[in-house]
């Protein structure tokens, strides 16, 4: 590895190569992966404004109004995923000659990883799991889709097609970048769904694997973000992916299709890997406060969409409504986080609503959760309105209105799969032969499950009254229609003196002024009954 000279250029060594004599690499000091170096070409990539945007996409979206450190944006998530998925590559063109990994499938790999998150919209997966899906009903359009989109735009704009052909890039090569983004195309020339087709690397699918594995969901992507988001939440990362890029190879499996494989030994931390993700999910990414926050901010953005003047000028000066520009790149490269202050500062009577939202949360007088429970199976999206429609009737203060159903989706990245079955290991005696390692031979204490799907209640009113009224008309359909509800202390009004000691810190970043109010009348109650009785001398 060559040393940098101060000024983020490389020093020459003599171990470098021919192809590394040619390199300027810069050098980035990240938090959390040290100094890594950046080829010349991800350098073009990212002195662009189509990336440069990626500075103000916050990379937790709404959890920044819930975890104070959770600043860190999409910007430095992609380098640190174009750095990962470099250092996989490269491990593996070096310990398996034979598989004759080229320096051009390197870069192809380091851009795919810079480039895979191009195509978020503001507030991360809030624009297209929770917006888009309500206001283009049975819409498929996907983030992924749009970072091929915007890599193409990239390019285009900003005349790169010569850098890329000065690296040996040629067009094959940057379709594979794109298969490597968003998988291989798995519709024919007819539009019909097929096999997966490969056209970037057929004959090497193991690439595909490193930036976004759809065979078993261990890819750099995922190391990288649990790496940065817990230390940034100030949760504690148990799982340590330098010790995984020492302990894989590829190897062919019975059918003959090489598949990157993973040391038989490492199995338990594959497990702890996925219950990572989980544990980010029910502690931050999907915090009951969270989806308040998302709520509110995707209401004053329909509330936003709606309106004719609060538009983005896309190709040929064409004004667009919010939905719209996600089919429009140099439209949709002017959709960030700024949104929200956009809507603060706007004058306009039709966004009063969303502005009055926005002040809302400000001031930190969110949504309340009112409860919450397991989704009963076979609960659709109709279904979802006529549990609020069922709530609303149980209780003459309430109106549907009032109420909002968030859903809350933990798995182990592949539904109700476990992940692990996908994964193929070797052993140290036999690394060229792939096998399966089934729960029975690792542990009998992994779990039995990997898919939880929960539904919450929130009520819009901040009235105190009305919150009362829609925990009590929750817990009375729960009762009707005998399901049971969820013990989420952030969900229920304190009533109990447990429920007042067995908070716990992170419970109190969900703690509203109307809380603290109960939390105090119900400690004066508890600690002045015995008030007016002398003290007894011990």
């Amino acid at each position: 590895m060559a040393e940098s000279d101060g000024t983020g250029k490389r020093k020459r060594n003599e171990d470098d190569t021919d192809t590394e004599l040619k390199l300027d690499d810069k050098v980035f000091n990240d938090p959390i992966h040290g100094h890594i170096e950046i080829h010349p070409l991800c350098m073009k990539i990212i002195d662009t404004p189509e990336f440069q945007r990626l500075r103000y996409l916050k990379q937790l979206g709404a959890c920044y109004y819930v975890f104070p450190g959770a600043s860190h944006n999409r910007f430095e998530h992609c380098i640190g995923v174009c750095h990962l998925a470099g250092e996989m590559v490269s491990r593996l063109q070096k310990q398996q000659p034979e598989l004759e990994i080229t320096d051009v499938e390197v870069l192809c790999v380091k851009i795919a990883g810079l480039c895979h998150d191009l195509g978020h919209g503001p507030f991360s997966h809030l624009y297209d799991n929770k917006f888009i899906p309500l206001v283009v009903p049975g819409s498929d359009w996907t983030h992924e889709e749009a970072s091929i989109q915007m890599f193409e735009h990239l390019i285009e704009e900003n005349n790169l097609e010569k850098d890329f052909q000065q690296c040996e890039l040629k067009k094959v090569d940057i379709e594979f970048i794109k298969e490597l983004i968003a998988g291989p195309s798995d519709k024919d020339d007819t539009d019909k769904y097929v096999k997966p087709i490969y056209k970037g690397r057929p004959n090497k699918k193991y690439l595909y694997e490193i930036v976004a594995n759809k065979r078993n969901s261990v890819d750099v992507d995922k190391w990288d973000y649990f790496a940065r988001d817990c230390y940034m939440l100030g949760i504690k990362n148990n799982f340590d992916h330098n010790r995984f890029l020492r302990f894989f190879r590829v190897i062919k499996d019975i059918h003959g299709e090489q598949q990157i494989c993973l040391r038989d030994k490492e199995v338990e931390n594959l497990y702890d890997m996925f219950y990572t993700r989980k544990t980010l999910h029910s502690r931050a990414y999907q915090h009951a406060v969270t989806q308040a926050v998302e709520s509110m901010i995707v209401d004053a953005m329909v509330i936003a969409d709606k309106c004719k003047t609060f538009t983005f000028l896309g190709k040929n000066n064409k004004a667009l409504r919010l939905r719209e520009c996600k089919d429009d790149m140099v439209a949709y490269k002017k959709l960030d986080d700024t949104i929200f202050q956009r809507i603060m500062w706007s004058t306009e009577p039709e966004l009063q609503g969303a502005r009055d939202l926005i002040d809302r949360i400000q001031k930190r007088q969110l949504y309340r959760c009112v409860g919450s429970m397991h989704r009963p199976e076979g609960l659709d999206k109709e279904g979802d309105k006529k549990v609020l429609e069922e709530i609303a009737q149980l209780d003459d203060e309430l109106k549907k209105e009032f109420l909002t159903l968030s859903c809350v989706h933990y798995d182990y990245g592949m539904k109700k799969e476990n992940p692990v079955d996908r994964t193929r290991f070797y052993s140290k005696s036999n690394p060229n032969e792939c096998k399966n390692l089934c729960k029975e031979e690792v542990s009998k204490l992994l779990p039995e499950h990997f898919q939880e799907d929960m539904i919450r209640i929130f009520c819009k009113e901040h009235n105190p009254k009305i919150i009362e009224a829609a925990k009590k008309a929750f817990e009375k359909w729960c009762k009707k229609n005998k399901f049971v509800p969820t013990t989420e202390r952030w969900a229920l009004t304190p009533a109990k003196t447990h429920d007042i000691m067995s908070s716990s810190p992170l419970d109190s970043a969900a703690t509203t002024s109307h809380d603290i109010g109960d939390n105090k009348r119900i400690k004066k109650k508890l600690f002045s009954q015995d008030s007016n009785k002398k003290p007894r001398r011990e």
